[in-house]
């Protein structure tokens, strides 16, 4: 006796068994569904406890004087450009596209500094990047030589960042596999491997840390020099900013910051 689509009986059998086992799969893969949601949420406090305990460590490396112009400067960014907010200044093509960029800027650097302060050297290698571009480009639209669709020249960007761009480049492009090795490896003596886990890198990340501080006070900079043209009626505006950016160019200096 045999059954169509199937053969022989003992065969109809057998395809009868194998579904009754897909169906306790099916069943089954409800319960690993909710296993893998608890497990998912429990992995994720597990990293993010992980990133505080790098932060930790990052900061202690920074040291007060770094993290104290840090927040200074994001004082005085913010307070520019709430200032007047809504109040329309002397603005053209040029002012709005710098103003555009340094809000760019501003809307990233907390990310930027979580990146580099929990062990996210490779991500952060690409937004810093990123962010030398910002200041070249300021630079190309105040010169009159920005081209509408080309990268921006490094070339243009003060000279203690064009240094650190090509290194910045190299690992955001992940090209250099020495340089993502030295940054993802762990060496436990009788083997080496990549690790599931970021790694504190004490060098890597107070380096990263202050080309990102070179970058902000940059921007800061260019940020006075703008709403000093935006509102040249009201000088007071920036007056504030510019008094918080004395500070933070005293504690650069104290810490071996060459401006």
């Amino acid at each position: 006796m045999s059954a169509k689509g199937f053969g022989k009986k003992e065969e109809f059998q057998k395809q009868l068994k194998n579904l009754k086992k897909i169906e306790k799969n099916l069943e089954d893969l409800e319960s690993l569904k909710r296993k893998g949601i608890h497990f998912g949420n429990v992995i994720s406090l597990a990293w993010t406890t992980q990133a505080q305990e790098i932060r930790g460590k990052s900061e202690k490396v920074y040291g007060n004087p770094l993290i104290t112009a840090r927040l200074l400067m994001i004082t005085a960014l913010a307070d520019l450009q709430s200032f007047r907010v809504g109040i329309p200044g002397k603005t053209n093509e040029n002012l709005g596209e710098i103003l555009r960029l340094i809000v760019i800027f501003w809307q990233g650097q907390f990310c930027t500094e979580q990146m580099i302060s929990e062990g996210q050297y490779i991500k952060a290698s690409a937004v810093i990047k990123q962010e030398i571009e910002i200041i070249a480009r300021i630079a190309e639209i105040k010169q009159g030589v920005a081209k509408d669709g080309d990268t921006p020249n490094v070339k243009h960007a003060p000279s203690m960042l064009k240094l650190h761009y090509g290194d910045m480049n190299n690992i955001a492009h992940i090209s250099k596999p020495a340089m993502l090795d030295a940054l993802t490896s762990i060496d436990k003596g009788i083997f080496r491997g990549v690790s599931i886990q970021p790694i504190f890198h004490e060098g890597i990340s107070k380096n990263l840390y202050e080309i990102h501080l070179i970058i902000f006070y940059n921007i800061t900079l260019e940020a006075i020099e703008l709403f000093q043209q935006l509102y040249p009626d009201d000088m007071e505006l920036v007056l504030p900013a510019y008094k918080l950016l004395m500070v933070v160019e005293e504690l650069l200096a104290k810490s071996g910051f060459n401006l």
